[in-house]
C-alpha cells in the first residue's frame, strides 16, 4: 500500500475517531435521560417507550367513566408494565454513569495521541523520501 493511502486511512480513522470522542463527551456531560436513550441504545429506547405506553393505559383505565374487571385487569397489567420498566431504566440509570464515558474518553484520547504521532512520523518519513 503507498505511503499517501496509509496516511489517508489513518486521517479517515483518527476522524472517526474525534466523532466518538465527541458523542461520549456529550453523553458524559448529559443528563439522565439523555445518557439513557441514546446510551443504552435499543433497550433504552424500548424501556422508554414501554413507560410511557403503560403509563397512557393507565391514565386511560382510571379516567374511564365507569369501572368494570376488564379496566381494573387492564390497569394492573399496566402498572405492572410500568413497574418492570421502571426497574429496567433504574438499571440502565446505574449502568451508564457518567463515570463510565469518562474512561471511554480518555481511553479514546489517548488513542488518537498515539495516532497522531504515527502521523506525524508517517509525513515526515514521506517528506524525506520526496526531498531524496
Amino acid at each position: 500500500m503507498p505511503k499517501s493511502k496509509q496516511i489517508d486511512t489513518l486521517k479517515e480513522q483518527i476522524s472517526f475517531l474525534e466523532a466518538r470522542i465527541t458523542r461520549y463527551e456529550e453523553l458524559r456531560d448529559g443528563t439522565t435521560f439523555r445518557r439513557i436513550l441514546f446510551g443504552g441504545g435499543r433497550h433504552g429506547l424500548l424501556s422508554v417507550s414501554g413507560f410511557l405506553i403503560g403509563a397512557f393505559i393507565f391514565i386511560y383505565a382510571i379516567t374511564r367513566g365507569q369501572f368494570n374487571l376488564i379496566l381494573g385487569v387492564l390497569s394492573l397489567l399496566s402498572l405492572g408494565v410500568l413497574a418492570y420498566c421502571f426497574i429496567q431504566l433504574n438499571l440502565m440509570r446505574k449502568k451508564n454513569p457518567p463515570e463510565k464515558y469518562e474512561r471511554m474518553v480518555k481511553s479514546l484520547k489517548q488513542e488518537k495521541r498515539s495516532m497522531d504521532t504515527e502521523l506525524l512520523r508517517m509525513i515526515d518519513e514521506q517528506n524525506k523520501m520526496k526531498k531524496q
